[in-house]
């Protein structure tokens, strides 16, 4: 068989266990995955040898706008790519007209510019997404829908959400259960009432320093969030995604849910994993509006017990909760900042490989588990994305566990021109990225290929049945 790229000797790693192995691909797919042999030719050609390849990093949480819902695809999906992402699962906010209306020019304007391919969720902000939630499925392949419990008052009133309540959040659980898999919620779990009565009382104290972001938002009011939308989804019988879980507390949560047979599913962020408000970043202390985010940064016993939950697979899923913003979009006044943390997908998996693999706190295997193979599931995206297996998209990425690099914003692709990480060496970098069977990061550096190579992917649904 003629095949277009063979990808020789590497070190095929899977959920599984890692062996050396050739992959061999044709028309977009992975045909073979075996023995290396130098028989296997083709039109391009890859040593792989003492390198890991992997499935395709699929960062199931990325935000691509703040009030533009797409404003930033070109930049952060080019940039993604240079970090190993092949799929993003990207959060829609569909204002005024609800998504149906608008599908095909976000749809249009994604596969223009995207790099990379994506599944996309809905933010479900209003009546109008609400009663779009049971059309979605059959209609785009759209099948997560998330609400917003922690919004309410000055950043929800901007971006019009008013699905909060619990009333609104059950109502739309139950919605959600009634499609059956591989429909979900996923749900931001704050306290919000409590957050915006300590918001006035540090207001009025005259604070506008990054700690004080942490106290407006403390990590109890994720926690009983976490746990009153455990409970909602339970009493709807709807499965129920927590994105960015952030506490200590919160791996508890999560496992007690599964072992009493929850559908629950709990993902954190690298930035929970490696920065607290007890050692801030200088970023932070210079440029506290950097610091708005939700829900903040925690201690570093959370940095460790969410690693040991993701050891423990109690955590199933990291995403990069990408929100790219610059200093001058966020100003000096963090009540009244955009949200995010600097945070993109360009260093997901670096992080992890770095801080999780090379000071062994994860192995390679856990990595490709919680970062493709997982999110691939959660999301009904497998078989095509996350595995590597014959007839499965040839979406790779292939590492140098050896390789260092110093972080540095002007050598980031994001739009974003700070980082937390600026400064850090990581060990552990991608060499290369394959989407579908096309090189798009060729030993280090971005093929010019230009953006549009990107497709939105549908989910297959198939509607409950009432027997």
């Amino acid at each position: 068989m003629n095949y277009d790229l063979v990808i020789h000797g590497g070190n095929v790693v899977t959920p599984d266990g890692t062996s050396k192995a050739d992959i061999t691909i044709a028309d977009g797919k992975i045909q073979s995955i075996g023995q290396t042999s130098s028989m296997h030719t083709a039109e391009r050609e890859i040593d792989a040898t003492d390198r890991y390849v992997m499935a395709g990093i699929i960062d199931p949480h990325a935000h691509l706008g703040y009030m533009d819902t797409l404003e930033a695809v070109e930049s952060e999906t080019r940039a993604a790519a240079c970090g190993g992402v092949t799929c993003l699962g990207v959060y829609i906010l569909a204002l005024k007209d609800g998504l149906l209306k608008q599908f095909e020019r976000f749809k249009s304007e994604f596969e223009a510019k995207s790099f990379i391919d994506g599944f996309w969720h809905l933010m479900v902000i209003d009546a109008l997404t609400t009663s779009e939630i049971e059309l979605c499925p059959k209609e785009i392949g759209l099948t997560s829908f998330k609400y917003n419990m922690g919004y309410k008052g000055p950043h929800a009133d901007l971006i019009g959400i008013t699905a909060t309540d619990d009333g609104a959040v059950y109502k739309g659980f139950s919605m959600i259960a009634k499609l059956g898999p591989p429909a979900l919620a996923a749900c931001h779990t704050e306290n919000i009432d409590i957050h915006l009565m300590l918001r006035d009382e540090l207001i009025a104290q005259g604070r506008k320093d990054f700690q004080v972001w942490n106290e407006s938002r403390p990590p109890f009011v994720e926690a009983e969030c976490m746990r009153r939308a455990i409970y909602l989804a339970k009493n709807a019988g709807c499965p129920v995604y927590i994105p960015h879980i952030t506490i200590a507390e919160g791996v508890d949560i999560i496992a007690e849910a599964q072992q009493n047979g929850l559908n629950v599913t709990g993902e954190t962020c690298p930035q929970y994993l490696t920065h607290n408000n007890e050692e801030p970043a200088q970023i932070l202390i210079d440029h506290p509006a950097c610091g708005c985010v939700n829900p903040p940064l925690r201690d570093r016993a959370s940095n460790e017990r969410l690693w040991e939950g993701i050891q423990q697979g109690i955590i199933k899923c990291v995403g990069s909760d990408l929100a790219p913003t610059t200093l001058e979009m966020k100003g000096d006044d963090i009540w009244n900042a955009p949200m995010g943390l600097g945070n993109v997908s360009e260093l997901l998996l670096p992080i992890m490989l770095s801080e999780g693999v090379n000071k062994g706190r994860i192995s390679l295997e856990k990595l490709t588990e919680v970062c493709s193979y997982n999110p691939a599931l959660t999301f009904g995206v497998l078989p095509n994305k996350g595995k590597l297996e014959a007839g499965a998209d040839a979406d790779i990425v292939i590492v140098d566990l050896e390789e260092e690099r110093t972080v540095s914003p002007d050598t980031l692709r994001s739009m974003c021109d700070w980082s937390i990480y600026d400064g850090w060496t990581l060990k552990g970098w991608p060499t290369h990225t394959v989407l579908r069977g096309q090189v798009i990061l060729d030993d280090g550096e971005p093929v010019s290929r230009g953006p549009g190579q990107g497709k939105y992917i549908p989910r297959k649904f198939a509607a409950k049945s009432n027997n």
